[in-house]
């Protein structure tokens, strides 16, 4: 999942630390609704350890007794080989979200799947380890969601 839009509004901020757009807070409950509604909750959550990514996930209302939860500072505009490293954190049977930025997000959903998608703020891809190989079961984007 890609954090949702965040502010560009105080130019003083660094980049780690601006906060999610009036837009951001309104798409982060409605894909935690979409995901819900689709038996698509995570076991394991590791996020960036940005504002942007930290405020999506609180948003969200995942219960902490529920979903485990681990901030991963490297995930913060971490280049795809190191993405592809924290894949050795999943677990068999266990459905786990990484939590990150763009273009980590896109690169590395791109390079499991061998094709070209896009992930706008707030997306969220499924993919499924089959035998060896990952497989796109959907993406949901904020602006198609009804």
């Amino acid at each position: 999942m890609r954090h949702a839009k965040s502010s560009w509004a105080d130019s003083n901020l660094n980049d780690h630390d601006r906060p999610l757009n009036q837009r951001g807070r309104k798409d982060s409950p409605r894909i935690y609704q979409a995901l819900l509604e689709l038996d698509w909750l995570p076991d394991t959550v590791y996020l960036s350890s940005s504002k942007r990514t930290c405020e999506t996930l609180s948003l969200m209302n995942m219960d902490p007794d529920k979903v485990k939860i681990e901030i991963k500072p490297s995930i913060y505009h971490a280049p795809l080989e190191e993405l592809i490293i924290l894949l050795e954190y999943i677990e068999n049977n266990e459905t786990t979200m990484f939590l990150g930025h763009n273009p980590g997000s896109e690169l590395l959903l791109n390079h499991l799947i061998g094709e070209w998608h896009r992930m706008p703020t707030a997306s969220v891809a499924l993919l499924v380890k089959e035998d060896n190989s990952w497989k796109l079961e959907n993406i949901l984007r904020p602006k198609e969601l009804l």
